[in-house]
């Protein structure tokens, strides 16, 4: 069986996922994307998305079409309120992080998922980096001993991108310390054995 997914968003970063997907060897296609600049991004006449419905709104292609799950790679300050629609429609869900930029957003996921019955995923690949892999088999193994403290920090070497463009809206992205610190919190709670509370 050939899972349909739709895609909120199809920015750089959840483009790659979404086609990186075959990895897992389960039949999938792209069946719908939702996003502003659908002509644009057909237009490209991408292989990968030929047999791909192109919508302006999320509304729309949550409306029209029957999906296995919706991936959804908006700007961040979109994230809450298309992951809410996607909710609507109990779907599997891949959600970009920061999931929300304000606490107000938190509250509103916090209610249209509380008792959400379908998988959802929010992307924190760095867990899954060769390093930091690496140093969570050296804690099981016992290699260093207790850890008693950790420190983590994120040199990436496009940082300048935080200090120009659309990351420097501060009601767009939520601020630097969000955009990258919940890598970092995610990947210590990973590698000492926690989570969040």
């Amino acid at each position: 069986m050939m899972l349909r997914v739709g895609v909120i968003g199809y920015g750089g970063r959840v483009s790659g996922m979404a086609k990186s997907l075959g990895v897992f060897d389960i039949p999938y296609r792209v069946a719908a994307i939702a996003d502003p600049r659908a002509g644009e991004i057909k237009a490209r006449d991408d292989e990968f998305l030929r047999e791909t419905a192109f919508y302006e709104t999320a509304d729309e292609m949550l409306a029209q079409e029957e999906l296995a799950g919706v991936m959804v790679g908006t700007r961040c300050f979109l994230h809450t309120e298309r992951a809410c629609k996607v909710a609507k429609r109990r779907l599997p869900l891949f959600l970009e992080k920061p999931v929300s930029i304000t606490f107000e957003q938190v509250g509103q996921l916090d209610e249209a998922f509380r008792d959400y019955p379908a998988p959802t995923v929010v992307s924190f690949p760095l867990r899954l980096s060769p390093a930091v892999l690496t140093v969570k088999g050296m804690i099981e193994a016992g290699e260093i001993g207790d850890v008693e403290h950790a420190v983590a920090f994120n040199d990436v070497p496009y940082g300048s991108v935080y200090y120009r463009d659309f990351y420097r809206n501060f009601h767009e992205v939520g601020g630097l310390f969000l955009q990258k610190a919940t890598h970092d919190l995610d990947y210590l709670y990973f590698l000492l054995g926690q989570r969040p509370k």
